[in-house]
């Protein structure tokens, strides 16, 4: 991060930031220099349609992605303490029927990379397309979209304004905490100069962003081979100079999906219906009887 300075901030794995404004739900920061309606625009394109609100039983907003028609993919942290949640995505609500938090994550540090949950809805979602997960190894280097509801500002303000819109930005994949098996980031690079560059270029893309308080869950994208796939989980923010609000310099943090697929594949197998063990142990049976008279 910027030279000179060390000390890392947490923001959005502090569960206060959001639980301030429970009936609020907001969109990520963005350069002073560029149209707010583009950031809008491109978060509504259908490769980021899989991306929705989240609301806990106790009121913390955040974000999540439809990763199957009855499942969705999120931080550990949004569902701390909860005993249900609702997603809207497509103007539709869904309630939860269980929650999963990833057992290693244990109420941890967002910086142990293991803050990963996921939620089984009542019912499936109808009308939009699940994300689909990455497997691969080659996210490094490739230009992530970052899709959420957090707070939204300008890189000069930090994120300060609450408009319940759905935003997305694009920054270089190029940046890690040590742990880059678990966790990768972007900082948000300033066009005006070149100071808060934190890693990679400090160049900023045409829709450069931060990741702000609510965007946690939500999904960082990366079209490779010619496919878009969901690379990430949003998780943190952190700052070098002690004040991570979401400016410039500040750097978006997320959660490597491809590492996390075993507990994903895990969770998600459901169990064989009764009916059909009976069916299969009947079978079983059948084909006894005929071997034995064989």
């Amino acid at each position: 991060m910027r030279s000179g300075k060390n000390s890392l901030v947490l923001l959005l794995g502090i569960l206060a930031a959001t639980a301030l404004q429970p009936e609020s739900i907001w969109g990520s920061t963005i350069r002073d220099d560029a149209l707010d309606s583009d950031y809008q625009a491109l978060a509504a394109s259908s490769d980021y349609q899989s991306v929705g609100k989240f609301v806990n039983s106790w009121g913390y907003n955040g974000s999540g992605v439809l990763i199957a028609p009855d499942w969705v993919l999120m931080t550990a942290h949004e569902l701390l303490i909860a005993s249900s949640g609702t997603f809207t995505i497509n103007g539709s609500s869904y309630t939860s029927t269980e929650l999963y938090m990833n057992p290693t994550w244990n109420n941890g540090s967002v910086f142990n990379g293991y803050d990963f949950g996921l939620i089984h809805l009542s019912t499936p979602v109808v009308g939009v397309t699940p994300a689909t997960l990455y497997t691969g190894t080659s996210e490094v280097g490739q230009t992530g979209t970052y899709v959420g509801y957090g707070l939204t500002g300008t890189g000069l303000t930090g994120a300060n304004i609450l408009d319940d819109k759905k935003r997305a930005f694009q920054n270089v994949i190029d940046g890690n905490f040590g742990n880059p098996s678990l966790i990768l980031a972007s900082d948000f690079d300033n066009p005006h100069t070149t100071a808060d560059n934190g890693f990679g270029s400090a160049t900023p893309l045409p829709l450069e962003g931060c990741l702000g308080p609510g965007d946690s869950g939500g999904g960082v994208f990366a079209t490779i081979g010619g496919q878009t796939y969901l690379v990430g989980v949003a998780t943190f923010v952190v700052a070098a100079d002690g004040n991570a609000n979401s400016d410039y310099g500040d750097a978006s943090g997320f959660g490597r999906v491809s590492t996390f697929m075993p507990w994903i594949n895990s969770i998600m197998v459901p169990e064989p219906p009764a009916s059909l063990l009976l069916a299969g142990a009947g079978l079983v049976l059948f084909l006894a009887r005929r071997f034995r008279r064989g």
